[in-house]
C-alpha cells in the first residue's frame, strides 16, 4: 500500500474515533430567547459521584430522578471518583469550586486548559485537580454513564426542557440586560441542576468568540415526578444576577486600588456580608452594584411596586446599606444615554458615589435594614385563624363612593359574621381608629379608600392593590379582582387581622360561596374565581409572597 493511501487510513481512523468520542454523550439544549437552557452530562456526572460519596446536599424534591441515579450507580461506589471527590472537597474547596471545574471539562470528561489557579490550589493542586477528572473519565466509562444519560433518562431530560421552553417563552432577560448595560456577551448558558440542593452558581469563560456567560440553577419545586423551571422572583433575580456579573466585574475590577481606599464601608456590613460568603471589599462592591442593577432593571420591565416588593426588599434585608446611593448614581446614566453608550463608560462615575458615604448615611440605612425586617414575627396566621367569639372585631367602611354598594357590603358582613358566631363585634372604620385591639382579632371589609382603618394599615401586609392589577409574587392584571389575606395585628403580633377587599366596593360580597378564601395567606379572585393564591414565606428575615 502507498504511503499516502495509509496516511489517508490512518487520518480517516482517528477522525472516526474523534466523532465517536464526540458522541460519548448527549446534549440536551433549547434556546428560548437567546438562553441556552441545558442539563449538562458534567453536571449530572457529578451529583451521581457525589451521593456515592454521601454528600448531603442533594434536593429535598421527592422525585424518583433522585432515586433512580443513586441505586442505579450503587455498585459503583467503591471506584476512585467518589472518595477522590470527597478528599479534594475536604482540602479546601469552597461550595463553588466544584460547579466551576466542572465547566473547565469538556464533554468527555477531560481537563481543558483556563481554570481559575485558586480553585486548583484549594483543591490540592494540579496533581489532585487532574486525578480527580481521570478519575470522573473513568466512573463513566465503567458505570456506563453514557447508557444512563443518553437512553435511559432520555425522555425524562426531554420533558424538563419541552417544560422550560414553554415556562419561559415570555422572559426576555437577555434583552433587558444587554438594554441595560449597552453590550452583548456572546452567549448566555443556563445549566438546570436537576439534584442539586446546595445552591446557584454564576461563572464567565472568556473565549476567543467573547465572554459566555453560564448560571447552573437548582430548584426544589416538581410536578409529578418532573422538576418544574419557572420565571419565578428568585430565578429572575437569580439569572439577571449572575449574567450581570459578566458585565459588572470586568469593569469594575479595573478600579481595584481606586476602590481599595473606601475599603473602611466593609466593617459596618462585615458580619452579614461574610454570612453570605462576600469576604473582601472589592467582591462587596461588585455584590452591591449588581443588586442595584437588577433592581432598576426589574422596575423598568415589571414596575415600580413589584420590584420594590420583593426584590429591593430583600437586598435591604440582607444588608446591603449602599445600594440607596448607587440607584441614585445609576439614574444618572439612565438618563443620560447619549452621553454613555454604555455601562463601561459610566463606570469611572459611578464608583465616585462611594466617596459619599457618610456616617450618617449608614446609620440610616442601618436602621432602614431593622425595619424592613419582620424579626419579631414568628407566625403569620391564616385568614380562618382568629377568634369565633366578642373577642374578635369586625370592621366595616363608611367611606365608600357608592353608598348603596355600601349598604349592600354592611348587610353581607352582618349575615356573614352571623354564621360564624353572633358573638362577635361589628363596628365602623371611624369608631375602629379610636379603640386598642391589643387583645383582639380584626376582621377588616372594605375597599383601601373606603375602610378608613384599612388605609391607615393596609402597608402592613406585602401584598399591593391598585386599581389596574394586585401584585403578590406576580403581577395579577384586572380591574374587577377580589383579595382575601391575613396578617398579624398591628396592634399585636400574636394576634390576626384578616382583610376582605376589592378594587371596588361591588365585589366585596358573597366570599362564604368560597372554600378555599381563607386556606391561604393570600387569594386573588374574580368573581369568586381564584386567580393567584400562596402563602407567605421568611426569606432574610423579611415576610413575603413566596418567591420560589
Amino acid at each position: 500500500m502507498k504511503p499516502i493511501y495509509k496516511a489517508v487510513i490512518l487520518v480517516l481512523f482517528f477522525s472516526y474515533l474523534n466523532v465517536i468520542e464526540a458522541k460519548e454523550v448527549s446534549l440536551y439544549q433549547v434556546k428560548v430567547n437567546e438562553i441556552t437552557f441545558s442539563i449538562d452530562p458534567r453536571i449530572e456526572l457529578f451529583n451521581i459521584i457525589a451521593m456515592q460519596a454521601g454528600h448531603p446536599g442533594m434536593t429535598l424534591s421527592n422525585i424518583s430522578y433522585k432515586l433512580e441515579c443513586l441505586t442505579h450507580f450503587a455498585k459503583y461506589k467503591n471506584l476512585e471518583a467518589p472518595k477522590l471527590l470527597k478528599a479534594t472537597m475536604q482540602k479546601g474547596w469552597g461550595i463553588d469550586d466544584p460547579m466551576f471545574f466542572l465547566l473547565y471539562l469538556d464533554y468527555n470528561f477531560n481537563l481543558k486548559e483556563g481554570l481559575d489557579s485558586e480553585i486548583i490550589k484549594r483543591g490540592g493542586g494540579i496533581e489532585q485537580i487532574t486525578k480527580l477528572a481521570k478519575s470522573f473519565k473513568n466512573f463513566a466509562k465503567k458505570s456506563h454513564f453514557s447508557t444512563f444519560f443518553n437512553k435511559i433518562q432520555k425522555g425524562f431530560y426531554n420533558q424538563i426542557l419541552l417544560n422550560v421552553k414553554y415556562n419561559f417563552k415570555n422572559f426576555k432577560g437577555v434583552e433587558y440586560l444587554e438594554n441595560y448595560f449597552g453590550e452583548k456577551a456572546n452567549s448566555y448558558n443556563l445549566i438546570l441542576n436537576i439534584n442539586s440542593g446546595y445552591g446557584n452558581f454564576g461563572k464567565k469563560i472568556l473565549t476567543k468568540k467573547g465572554i459566555d456567560l453560564y448560571a447552573i440553577v437548582e430548584t426544589n419545586t416538581h410536578s409529578g415526578n418532573i422538576p418544574t423551571y419557572y420565571p419565578t422572583i428568585s430565578i429572575i433575580d437569580l439569572i439577571l444576577h449572575e449574567f450581570s456579573h459578566g458585565f459588572v466585574n470586568p469593569s469594575i475590577d479595573k478600579y481595584k486600588e481606586k476602590l481599595s481606599k473606601n475599603k473602611q464601608l466593609y466593617e459596618p456590613i462585615a458580619q452579614s456580608m461574610q454570612h453570605q460568603a462576600y469576604w473582601h471589599w472589592q467582591v462587596t462592591v461588585n455584590e452591591h452594584i449588581v443588586r442595584a442593577i437588577v433592581t432598576r432593571i426589574t422596575e423598568q420591565y415589571f414596575g415600580n411596586l413589584l420590584s420594590n416588593n420583593t426584590f429591593y426588599k430583600l437586598m435591604i434585608a440582607r444588608r446591603f446599606i449602599y445600594v440607596d446611593a448607587i440607584i441614585e448614581k445609576l439614574k444618572i446614566y439612565e438618563n443620560n444615554r447619549s452621553d454613555y453608550k454604555n455601562f463601561n463608560e459610566f463606570v469611572p462615575e459611578l464608583i465616585k458615589v462611594f466617596d459619599t458615604i457618610s456616617e450618617d448615611y449608614i446609620v440610616e440605612k442601618q436602621n432602614k435594614v431593622e425595619n424592613i425586617r419582620n424579626t419579631s414575627i414568628e407566625k403569620i396566621p391564616k385568614p380562618y385563624e382568629f377568634a369565633n367569639d366578642s373577642t374578635t372585631y369586625f370592621i366595616v367602611s363608611t367611606r365608600e363612593s357608592n353608598k348603596k354598594k355600601e349598604k349592600q357590603m354592611q348587610l353581607f358582613v352582618s349575615k356573614y359574621r352571623d354564621m360564624i358566631s353572633k358573638e362577635i363585634n361589628i363596628v365602623n372604620d371611624t369608631e375602629a381608629l379610636k379603640m386598642n385591639f391589643s387583645e383582639n382579632d380584626i376582621v377588616i371589609f372594605g375597599t383601601t379608600e373606603g375602610n378608613l382603618f384599612l388605609k391607615k394599615y393596609i402597608d402592613n401586609i406585602p401584598i399591593k392593590i391598585t386599581k389596574n392589577c394586585i401584585i403578590s409574587n406576580k403581577i395579577v392584571k384586572g380591574t374587577n379582582l377580589q383579595l382575601v389575606t391575613s396578617w398579624i395585628s398591628p396592634f399585636n403580633d400574636k394576634k390576626s387581622m384578616i382583610i376582605y377587599t376589592a378594587q371596588k366596593i361591588d365585589n366585596i360580597k358573597d366570599f362564604f360561596f368560597s372554600v378555599s378564601k381563607d386556606q391561604y395567606h393570600y387569594w386573588i379572585a374574580e368573581n369568586l374565581i381564584p386567580i393567584d393564591v400562596g402563602n407567605y414565606e421568611k426569606y432574610s428575615r423579611v415576610w413575603m409572597p413566596k418567591i420560589y
